[in-house]
């Protein structure tokens, strides 16, 4: 009864604990039976000096049994003020009498709705320096990463290098479909070539950055070029921000800062060599070596988690000793035990070897997934995920060969017939077939979209494969080309939707209609309207594979099926 007693009496207690739910908090502002705040001027600087004073001339006169009447002193945010608590005004006045800098005329009290603002806390600004990794905030390089090279005017502004987003289509496109493009699409991240430039017939010169006459750039369009990267002077704060430790640089934004060679062996031979420079850039090299530190703990943490399994180990895979006695023996697991792992090797021979034993066991970080070239593979994690495809390549990772003994793939996928590098780790054989996503950017499969960039206003298209980063989509004209989000300049759906053409017998025909095609390529076939755009059908048919079934045709090229001439 007593403990029945005593958990009563606890949760009472509990109950009267203070909550700080939203009208709690309320009650917590100060109101008029509390002490009063009064604000006093003092010279720039000395303000922290000045509260120490006063708070050691409180503890001397208390020792002398004459404490003084103010509860606290406080130099808050604002510059030459403190600001004095106490229920008297003369106690304040007594507090204040002889302590140097403290400008007694400018005394004011603080009203009573304006003490909480006194209290509340600005973050202070991090500063910049030399090589820190910023993040742009405005325009179309918002998000992205760049390098501060210098800092001027005493850290307010800075120097930044970053991947250029030049769009060389402005030049060639109306003035007004320029403007709309240059404010609705976001070029793609590419470095600067100089040679791209002249071939499209644009001027470009050859100077050195103001302020910077050990660096010659590329001047073009307003903006310098150096080595592939941008060049610009910004504003600390204001378009820049530093990169904190809950927004550091990804290994995806570090891969694209990074300048890569096109043959893999030399520092020189760059996808975007402006005049044949041996050396790699200096930013280019501070990305390659934050990623070789990153990969090596990567690695580090994966040897020291020996509980964990980041190998992408399952049972029933085909896996590689890589160290010990028995390495490059081949097998199957046959079961997984956090650290260890039981392998039964494939062929006879290995058996014999092993005088009879059916399974061997193994640490985890002996062994490495084996995946053979022609093999059928989905990614199972990664930039890559759920994507599909057949093995044409594996290879080493530089480096990584004692620590974690992982092999790069090189996968031709089935959508878009491009290959991609991924771990072995993030491989799994599979005879599954993607079909592509669903969404992305807001845009869906089989969506009308209108396009910008292709040189006419009034280009519109039907959305047939949904990529990672880009759309294949078939436009008015049959032609199918790849379009990344950001030239696209929203949808037509519901405007297709409500459209109605005349086929060749004048029958009113729309959306959702089945038609007969009785001229052109696909003469007898028989599809369905998906989209409608003027006189532009797109056709789908089930029986067609290419471009996920659908077709372009013009309404007069067809006739509404069962349908009779209108009279």
């Amino acid at each position: 009864g007593e403990d029945m007693d005593e958990g009563f009496d606890m949760d009472r207690e509990r109950d009267m604990e203070p909550s700080y739910a939203p009208v709690s908090q309320q009650s917590l502002v100060p109101s008029v039976s509390d002490p009063n705040l009064w604000m006093f001027s003092c010279p720039t600087g000395k303000e922290q000096e000045l509260v120490y004073q006063i708070m050691n001339k409180c503890v001397a006169f208390a020792k002398r049994g004459r404490p003084l009447g103010i509860t606290s002193v406080v130099s808050a945010q604002t510059k030459g003020k403190i600001y004095v608590e106490s229920y008297s005004e003369p106690s304040v006045m007594e507090a204040l009498q002889g302590v140097r800098g403290v400008m007694l005329y400018s005394m004011t009290k603080v009203p009573i709705s304006d003490m909480t603002t006194v209290m509340s806390v600005v973050p202070k600004k991090v500063p910049v320096k030399k090589n820190d990794w910023v993040r742009m905030t405005r325009g179309h390089f918002k998000g992205d990463l760049a390098l501060v090279k210098h800092v001027r005017d005493s850290g307010l502004k800075c120097v930044i290098q970053c991947v250029p987003r030049l769009d060389l289509t402005l030049g060639d496109l109306p003035p007004d479909e320029a403007k709309i493009r240059r404010r609705t699409v976001k070029p793609p991240q590419k470095f600067f070539n100089a040679a791209e430039i002249a071939a499209v017939g644009k001027h470009l010169l050859r100077q050195r950055f103001p302020g910077l006459s050990d660096v010659m750039c590329d001047y073009f369009d307003g903006n310098y070029y150096s080595d592939g990267y941008l060049l610009k002077e910004v504003t600390i704060g204001t378009v820049v921000k530093p990169c904190t430790a809950d927004d550091p640089p990804t290994l995806d934004e570090l891969q694209r800062f990074r300048r890569k060679s096109r043959s893999g062996g030399g520092d020189g031979d760059y996808d975007d060599v402006n005049g044949g420079d041996d050396e790699e850039n200096e930013g280019s090299q501070l990305a390659g070596s934050l990623l070789s530190e990153l990969s090596e703990l990567q690695g580090k943490t994966g040897l020291a988690s020996a509980g964990s399994n980041d190998r992408g180990l399952m049972i029933g895979d085909t896996v590689e000793v890589i160290e010990g006695d028995l390495v490059g023996m081949q097998g199957k697991i046959m079961s997984l035990d956090g650290t260890t792992v039981k392998v039964r090797p494939n062929n006879d021979a290995a058996l014999a070897e092993l005088g009879g034993m059916d399974e061997v066991e193994f640490l985890m970080n002996q062994v490495r997934k084996y995946i053979a070239v022609g093999a059928h593979v989905k990614v199972t994690d990664g930039r890559y995920a759920n994507e599909t495809g057949v093995v044409v390549a594996v290879e080493s990772i530089e480096g990584e060969e004692a620590a974690g003994g992982d092999c790069t793939a090189v996968v031709l996928t089935d959508m878009t017939h491009k290959e991609i590098s991924v771990r072995i780790s993030q491989l799994q054989e599979s005879a599954e077939i993607a079909s592509g996503q669903d969404t992305l950017a807001g845009y869906e499969l089989h969506d009308l979209v209108v396009l910008s960039g292709g040189g006419s206003a009034n280009e519109v298209g039907v959305i047939v494969r949904v990529g990672r980063e880009e759309f294949t989509v078939v436009n008015n004209h049959g032609i199918a080309r790849e379009a990344r989000p950001e030239e696209l300049r929203g949808k037509r759906n519901k405007p297709s939707d409500r459209a109605v053409a005349l086929d060749v017998q004048a029958n009113q025909i729309r959306c959702g209609d089945s038609v007969t095609i009785v001229e052109g390529p696909h003469k007898g076939k028989v599809a369905t309207i998906k989209r409608m755009s003027r006189a532009q059908l797109f056709l789908y048919s089930q029986y067609r594979s290419e471009h996920s079934g659908i077709f372009v045709v013009r309404s007069r090229s067809c006739v509404l099926t069962g349908g009779s001439k209108s009279s």
